[in-house]
């Protein structure tokens, strides 16, 4: 694995979002925003994964963001308030979406994800008040709209085990939805086209999900650490795939093939989970690693470390 390119920034808050985009083309993240304060971003930045040149940066201020299918939409959400801030990355029109945020969500856990995409389609989740997450299609017809706000029918999801204090995930062919519920130490897996929970499982003998994949072989993988081992595992049977010595953050392709994880030598591995050996191992890092993404097609890695230095490196 070779570094191609570093880029080095400064801001007052670590990224909550750092990911490749869908086409394998660009870094976009809130990393280096430097916000007037230290309790919001206020911009995303998209940076040429071939290059490492900023392509564009785009105002948007928020603690939370994520951006989905094919990047025509950058969404946002404001802790403590009922709505999702949308902008359309293409026409840059925006508009608000009422009642669609986690008002609920602790501020300043890094471990929650209270706003969820898919990759390639217009689907959103996000946690709607305690027990109960609520899924969104961006392009479904509205319940009501006014100027500049919106009111999307919202598909619910509630679990007696579930809490405000959860994380999900959607798989990357849409069809799935794990929520995690932090302090009860419950996975549940939905059906997200027809609502219904296919499985409920305890986390104590995997930890919580990282990502997800969808092998060649239709399995539904998850990767995730426990007790100091970053563990690949199948959803459906909680079979687990391999079981690594290593740390967070960690990643997989979109196909389940390669896992990325850090080790205790601040160098990032890249394992081949198919053939259960390394496959690559990048170069020491100056600081910590803090952030990884692998982009889709499995070419390229990016990591963002407390340096607050991005490395961009070719896995091929």
């Amino acid at each position: 694995m070779k570094r191609t390119y570093t880029i080095s920034g400064k801001s007052d808050l670590k990224p909550n979002y750092f990911a490749i985009s869908a086409d394998s083309r660009n870094l976009i993240s809130n990393a280096h925003s430097l916000a007037s304060s230290k309790e919001q971003y206020e911009t995303v930045k998209f940076w040429d994964l071939l290059t490492g040149d900023l392509v564009k940066t785009v105002d948007f201020r928020h603690d939370c963001v994520n951006v989905t299918a094919y990047e025509t939409w950058l969404l946002g959400i404001v802790y403590n308030a009922d709505v999702i801030l949308r902008l359309n990355l293409r026409t840059d029109e925006f508009d608000v979406i009422l009642g669609a945020a986690p008002g609920c969500f602790p501020q300043h856990q890094s471990n929650i994800t209270p706003l969820t995409t898919s990759l390639y389609e217009p689907i959103i989740a996000c946690g709607a008040q305690p027990g109960e997450i609520a899924v969104y299609n961006l392009l479904a017809q509205p319940i009501s709209t006014d100027i500049l706000t919106t009111r999307l029918p919202a598909q619910q999801f509630k679990s007696e085990h579930s809490s405000s204090n959860s994380s999900v995930l959607i798989s990357p062919d849409s069809n799935f939805l794990l929520s995690q519920t932090l302090n009860k130490g419950f996975h549940h897996l939905w059906n997200i086209s027809t609502g219904e929970l296919i499985r409920t499982f305890s986390t104590s003998s995997f930890g919580l999900a990282e990502y997800l994949s969808i092998s060649h072989r239709g399995q539904l993988l998850a990767c995730g650490s426990f007790l100091e081992k970053i563990r690949v595992w199948d959803v459906y049977n909680g079979e687990i795939i391999c079981s690594l010595d290593g740390d967070l953050p960690a990643t997989m392709s979109i196909d389940g093939k390669l896992l990325a994880y850090c080790n205790s030598e601040m160098k990032i591995v890249v394992w081949d989970v198919e053939s259960n050996q390394k496959f690559c191992t990048s170069s020491e890092s100056s600081a910590k690693i803090e952030r990884i993404a692998l982009s889709p097609d499995a070419k390229w890695l990016a990591s963002y470390n407390q340096n607050q230095k991005i490395d961009i490196w070719s896995v091929f």
